[in-house]
């Protein structure tokens, strides 16, 4: 590098502290493989999932043990997948332990390419950063990017409540995958004979309700170059929202979602999802202090 007050070159030193990334780009940039039985990073082998017979997608479940210890919702059985949890979240693995795992595989690169799987490890690859002499030392090598996570977070939350096809979660292979575990009795799907019935859920939106939501965001105005024009993304023909970008989702998670829900939904919904605005505005913030956030 040059330096212009001394008029001369020097060699300048650089450290890579963390990556910042979606969780995909996680596994290319740590070696891990982040689909499947164990796409968690942090739990491996002992990542709780279950295949869902009907919906035919993997579910990750019993998050109920990273809460504290006598936490109450370590109690509740119904609500999450029908059993209570007493085990204790899963310690991270440290850099110097992953790289005892990785070091002596043998990574061949190309599609085309066969590779060998082996069955004592799920790393797939010896990540690259660890030709860096630090890069074991480190606690946190790699973190989600929050933009991404807002995003997809946003998409089911709108996805869910206009129920938007191809973007709500809620359907009959859900429904019928809950009477499959045997939960939420209220919500499995009732046939008559003729038709199956989907009994409305907490977060159903009558159409009212829906025009109501969509009708508040279209009228919504803000200072030039806030957002884009939150009105061109409204369909209220349709009743639902296109063209959402990854912005569009943070400015309606952080400020618009809880203004435009609070004459819609119970209050244990409605307080629920604006808690979570309340959760990304917070730790999206310029100034964050360290009291709040446990």
């Amino acid at each position: 590098m040059f330096d212009g007050f001394w008029n001369e070159t020097f060699q300048m030193r650089a450290m890579l502290f963390c990556t910042i990334n979606d969780f995909p780009a996680y596994g290319n940039l740590s070696g891990y493989s982040v689909k499947g039985h164990h796409a968690c990073p942090i739990c491996e082998e002992d990542t709780s999932y279950t295949q869902l017979k009907h919906g035919r997608k993997i579910v990750y479940t019993r998050h109920q043990r990273f809460l504290k210890p006598h936490h109450p919702y370590r109690r509740l059985k119904k609500v999450f997948n029908g059993s209570q949890e007493h085990e204790t979240a899963p310690i991270l693995l440290t850099g110097e332990q992953v790289f005892q795992w990785v070091q002596h595989l043998n990574t061949i690169f190309g599609k085309n390419q066969k590779k060998e799987k082996s069955k004592t490890c799920i790393w797939k690859k010896m990540s690259i950063f660890f030709d860096l002499l630090y890069w074991s030392d480190l606690d946190i090598r790699h973190c989600i990017d929050v933009m991404h996570v807002e995003k997809n977070v946003c998409d089911s939350v709108i996805g869910a409540l206009l129920n938007i096809q191809g973007k709500t979660k809620d359907g009959l292979n859900t429904r019928q995958d809950l009477a499959e575990m045997g939960i939420r009795s209220q919500l499995h799907p009732r046939s008559d004979g003729r038709k199956v019935y989907l009994p409305p859920a907490c977060h159903t939106l009558s159409r009212k309700e829906k025009i109501s939501f969509c009708q508040c965001l279209r009228r919504v105005k803000v200072p030039q170059g806030y957002s884009s024009n939150i009105k061109s993304l409204v369909q209220l023909k349709d009743l639902k929202l296109v063209g959402l970008k990854s912005h569009d989702c943070h400015v309606l998670m952080q400020q618009l979602l809880a203004v435009a829900i609070r004459d819609i939904l119970p209050n244990k919904v409605r307080l629920a999802i604006t808690r979570l605005c309340f959760f990304f505005n917070a730790i999206c913030s310029k100034v964050v202090d360290p009291v709040k956030l446990d």
